[in-house]
């Protein structure tokens, strides 16, 4: 069965673009008022995660937050077809940079580079572009369904020459690309609980993070470039930022605050694209209630 929706959502990526966008703008909304109304849990986490990080906003824009951020989810879910499909062409007309010379000039020294990838919706977008620029280097975990898990490893290793490695794998090869010359396109703010994580504020409240941009920066003396994505009308923006100033400091705690204070300001420049799916609050300090 997997197997037969993948194959139809291909064929529907092959489209041509007109058709592709009319099509995938029809099914994106009609599939995000469903999972409003009928998807409790998902619409509760998006909701708590909109309410905890922005208080003093209407309880109706919220709604109308969630409603975009679930249609955009989907939207984006469903450009993978044409962005994992193996057509460079095609991703060069969809996916722009809006400053690729200045990326190349921060990395044209060789030191060590961190490309600090925040969970905006257009990320995977980003990534197949880069990878036509710069060999990288990241790291993806598992998925239970083995044919997923093959499609998204095949699709992220399209084009360019891409080095993927699993979390179960560890550091040392991830270690070992990066001194050999590969950024690391790493995503920095999922909850993955309290191993290797430090509780810092995201918009106020406290947020499990993993301190591995600063422990990495420090050891390989890598900068930090922060690059972010945001998606319009079926094509994919791609801005690179300057590196981050004295980064990290010898305080992981103080340096990871900082990431997050980073996110929290291109968040707000873009509240729908962020991903407010994800759990972000899940694990809690001790003594502290549950949020979901």
């Amino acid at each position: 069965m997997t197997q037969f929706w993948l194959s139809l959502w291909f064929k529907m990526a092959a489209l041509p673009r007109f058709a592709f966008q009319a099509l995938a703008v029809v099914i994106s909304a009609f599939l995000a008022v469903l999972v409003f109304v009928f998807g409790k849990e998902r619409r509760s986490v998006t909701l708590t995660n909109l309410k905890m990080c922005f208080p003093n906003v209407s309880g109706l824009q919220r709604v109308l937050w969630c409603l975009h951020h679930m249609y955009l989810y989907l939207r984006t879910f469903l450009d993978r077809g044409w962005l994992w499909a193996g057509n460079a062409q095609v991703v060069q007309q969809r996916v722009h940079f809006e400053n690729l010379e200045f990326l190349k000039t921060q990395l044209a020294d060789g030191q060590p580079a961190i490309l600090l990838a925040p969970h905006f919706l257009g990320l995977d977008a980003a990534w197949s572009r880069l990878t036509m620029e710069v060999d990288m280097v990241t790291m993806y975990s598992n998925q239970k369904n083995l044919v997923l898990n093959d499609l998204i490893l095949k699709g992220r290793a399209a084009y360019g020459n891409p080095v993927l490695l699993s979390r179960q794998e560890g550091i040392r090869p991830l270690v070992q690309a990066m001194k050999k010359g590969r950024p690391l396109y790493y995503l920095p703010d999922m909850d993955f609980g309290e191993k290797d994580s430090v509780f810092v504020d995201f918009f106020g409240h406290k947020a499990a993070t993993v301190t591995a941009v600063s422990r990495l920066s420090r050891l390989l003396k890598a900068k930090v470039i922060p690059v972010t994505t945001r998606y319009e009308s079926g094509q994919y923006f791609v801005t690179v930022h300057p590196a981050i100033d004295g980064f990290p400091t010898d305080d992981d705690v103080e340096s990871t605050q900082r990431v997050n204070h980073h996110i929290e300001v291109w968040v707000q420049k873009n509240v729908p694209q962020y991903l407010w799916l994800h759990k972000r609050f899940k694990t809690r300090p001790a003594g502290e209630a549950k949020i979901y």
